[in-house]
């Protein structure tokens, strides 16, 4: 599918007419972001100086943007089978064929009727939605909004635009899929596509073991060593003698580091910023917590005084920097024991 930054200029533009950024009276947020789409045409403002970044986006607008500009042919579309829609309807023919394309899909009436609402404002995960499957963003990463669950459906869509570092969500850890996307939110999501440089800045200290070690684990009454083999791929070997030989991902971006994979042995993940009270969903589902960000903690490999301690339910995990995981200890069992803790660095 072609990108969507042309279409949606190209709607957004037909909406209003342009206002230099410079002159609107109520842009106080994103004013670099909204200047550069201005300057690419995708977006505009009004003829009274205002931007109106707070002011919604309807389902159509968004349908009838993506459709103009891409360039579908709109003349032998088929009926998508909505209960509000026919031929004669506002927009029936971009609604029906950005159903054929798989870009939208509509709501189910409580009789199980399908209809598409096309008066109403578009959400935020419906926006998820439509930017993760135009530009082809994947969930790699399985690091969730803690109101955005596993079983959410817009839950691989919000974690594709947070692994490409596109949304970071709000302070309090939530991406607030239900609420309608806002045009300064919409501005500042789309000059991040666009723009590596409107990308929110990596300060963060690296959680990411160093490339150039090998690390040894024990985990349960077996150890398992890993080492880097290429981009985000990792080598892991276990068994009596270490010759059982498998591979897994550790990924590392701006809403945090995930180890291993989802449902897999040895599968954690360390939200960012680190900071206390950060809070997030890792890939099996389970909300966790920074406690602490500069713990202590000794394991066969060392005591580490700059430890960030991690707690979830009925788990404590310690990462460090430049190394990851360190330990972590489950307390299910009443007493405490550790699943994995790192014993050697070579």
């Amino acid at each position: 599918m072609k990108k969507l930054v042309t279409y949606l200029g190209a709607g957004i533009a037909a909406m209003s007419l342009t206002a230099p950024v410079q002159a609107f009276s109520d842009v106080n947020m994103y004013e670099d972001e909204i200047r550069f789409l201005e300057e690419k045409e995708i977006l505009s403002g009004y003829s009274d100086g205002t931007f109106r970044p707070t002011a919604e986006l309807s389902r159509l607008q968004a349908v009838q943007m993506l459709i103009r500009e891409i360039g579908v042919d709109t003349e032998n579309v088929s009926d998508p089978g909505f209960t509000d829609l026919n031929p004669d309807s506002y927009g029936y023919d971009e609604i029906a064929a950005a159903v054929e394309l798989g870009i939208i899909s509509g709501k189910t009436d409580e009789n199980g009727d399908q209809y598409f609402d096309r008066y109403a404002p578009l959400t935020r995960s419906q926006m998820a939605k439509i930017l993760s499957e135009g530009y082809d963003l994947y969930d790699r990463q399985r690091i969730s909004f803690i109101d955005v669950p596993m079983g959410h459906w817009a839950n691989p869509y919000v974690n594709g635009l947070a692994s490409a570092d596109i949304t970071t969500g709000y302070e309090d850890s939530t991406f607030r899929p239900a609420e309608q996307i806002q045009r300064q939110h919409f501005a500042l999501f789309m000059a991040r596509l666009l723009n590596e440089d409107f990308k929110p800045s990596f300060d963060q200290a690296s959680y990411m073991p160093d490339q150039s070690k090998v690390y040894t684990y024990q985990t349960g009454n077996s150890t398992m060593m890993i080492n880097h083999k290429e981009g985000d791929v990792w080598e892991r070997n276990f068994g009596e003698n270490h010759e059982i030989t498998s591979e897994s991902s550790i990924i590392e971006s701006n809403n945090g580091i995930v180890f291993g994979e989802p449902q897999l042995t040895f599968s954690f993940a360390l939200g960012y910023p680190i900071k206390e009270g950060r809070t997030w969903m890792d890939q099996n589902g389970l909300i966790l917590e920074i406690t602490d960000t500069n713990a202590t903690v000794t394991t066969p490999a060392g005591t580490f005084t700059n430890a960030v301690e991690v707690q979830g339910y009925d788990y404590v995990d310690y990462y460090v920097e430049n190394i990851g995981i360190v330990q972590s200890t489950w307390y299910g069992d009443g007493e405490g024991r550790e699943i994995v803790e790192l014993i050697e660095v070579k």
